[in-house]
């Protein structure tokens, strides 16, 4: 295992990277990547079987969250609640569910997204990967709200080698043009992103890093390239497609060892994604840029450890993606910042995706006061070992979840987390007040949320 390794540089060059970048009037770079379908027991940074050497470095350099949760069990959902700071439910134009192809769901204009916000106090911003957030008509992709510069895709999956969406055609692009190039994309992801930041700019940074993998790839079954195992087969709204799992022969012949060859493809495919954060570690250490860069690692939602042939592991949650079970909303979540968060910490506290955008603004020492958002700022959590409790709400379809402290209200039944983490004890009919209280909270927020949203 590497680990992050910081360097003192001379009086001289205090302030100054190698490729000239230098510090920003105390406002730090961001990156977070964000990773697709990974599965809360996959990683060995989580006691999974997944070596995972490179993430465990952010860990090691920064906190480990144990309970740390996203908005909505599926991608599009995540993503809302993200960049919004909001709970998905405040979505104008039907961001509730994973958005498919023929959908108009988009972004409204007078929703504001994290990287407006940190233009607005002179970053720079950049989306390399997935957006999945609208795309019907150009002026939904992501360059129209606030991020600078767009390379990646707008569906929900692609090929990771030719990068179509199934028989629908490529679905790769540069800001709202078609871009056709070839490679991996987890390689390009990560590819573009250095690029991008080895560019000579005074101006601090935020980069969304939201690589695809390891979630399936959508290939044309027609056209299948080689390193592929299929999952599934289908035609949606006259598309045809195949749920592939793909990864370069190296990353394949890695895990040899394994016997369950689709745990072996997505395992090849979490170790790519795991060896891509090594590159960018490592170029960010030694372009002096790592001194100034939070860096936030987490997975949208939960992997896919009951269908599709259990290719991931969720570990002892229950559930997974799609669903409000621990497993389907309870994620992976890193982060560090050299000489500002305690290395080695391990945080217990539940908090959520949606805590990032005040989190950063909090940091950036601008944006709306916590109460303009359903998200809390972190920055105690983060800088002073402070732990505010908060509730988390969830609603995704006609299900319900609610989490107070230990207590975790799903639908009609009662869990206590800190005893029952698999979620196997209803307690409901036994812990009355605290069920009635935790329904009650619930109801009170989704009362709020519709009453402040116009559908």
């Amino acid at each position: 295992m590497k680990p992050i390794v910081f360097f003192i540089l001379p009086v001289v060059l205090l302030g100054v990277t190698c490729n000239g970048s230098q510090e920003h009037s105390g406002k730090p770079n961001i990156i977070i990547i964000y990773a697709d379908d990974l599965g809360y027991g996959d990683l060995s940074t989580y006691c999974g079987d997944i070596p995972s050497p490179n993430i465990q470095r952010i860990a090691d350099a920064g906190i480990k969250f144990t309970d740390f949760y996203v908005s909505g069990p599926v991608c599009t959902v995540s993503r809302y609640g993200l960049l919004t700071g909001n709970y998905p439910q405040r979505s104008l134009h039907g961001l509730t569910s994973a958005l498919m192809p023929e959908q108009t769901g988009h972004l409204d204009k007078t929703e504001k997204i994290m990287p407006a916000y940190l233009k607005d106090v002179g970053y720079r911003t950049a989306l390399f990967g997935k957006w999945h957030l609208g795309n019907s008509r150009p002026e939904y992709f992501p360059n129209f709200y606030g991020f600078d510069e767009f390379i990646g895709h707008t569906h929900g999956c692609i090929d990771f080698f030719s990068h179509v969406y199934g028989s629908l055609g490529n679905d790769w692009y540069r800001g709202s043009e078609p871009l056709y190039e070839d490679g991996y994309t987890t390689d390009l992801i990560t590819n573009h992103a250095i690029e991008y930041l080895s560019g000579r700019d005074d101006a601090p940074f935020f980069v969304f890093m939201a690589y695809n993998a390891p979630h399936y790839g959508k290939s044309d079954p027609s056209n299948l390239p080689g390193n592929t195992l299929v999952l599934q087969e289908g035609v949606r709204q006259g598309v045809s497609y195949a749920n592939t799992l793909q990864a370069p022969e190296a990353y394949i012949d890695r895990f040899a060892h394994v016997a369950d060859p689709y745990r072996k493809y997505y395992s090849a495919m979490v170790s790519s994604l795991d060896d891509n954060i090594g590159r960018l570690l490592d170029f960010l250490e030694e372009s002096g840029q790592l001194e100034n860069t939070i860096i936030w690692f987490i997975s949208d939602n939960g992997g896919y450890s009951e269908t599709l042939f259990r290719h991931a592991s969720n570990g002892m949650l229950k559930g997974q993606k799609g669903q409000l079970d621990e497993g389907g909303i309870r994620v992976p979540a890193l982060v560090c910042w050299k000489d500002k968060i305690k290395p080695g910490q391990v945080v217990s506290q539940p908090y959520a995706n949606i805590d990032l955008l005040p989190t950063l603004l909090d940091i950036a020492g601008t944006g709306p006061k916590e109460t303009s958002l359903d998200g809390i700022s972190l920055a105690q959590v983060l800088l002073n070992d402070k732990k505010p409790e908060r509730d988390i709400f969830w609603k995704y379809h006609d299900q319900k979840a609610f989490r107070r402290g230990n207590w975790k209200m799903k639908n009609d039944e009662l869990y206590d987390l800190s005893r029952d983490i698999s979620e196997q004890t209803d307690l409901s009919g036994t812990d009355t007040a605290v069920f009635e209280e935790l329904r009650a909270a619930w109801n009170e927020t989704a009362e709020k949320l519709e009453k402040t949203t116009n559908h």
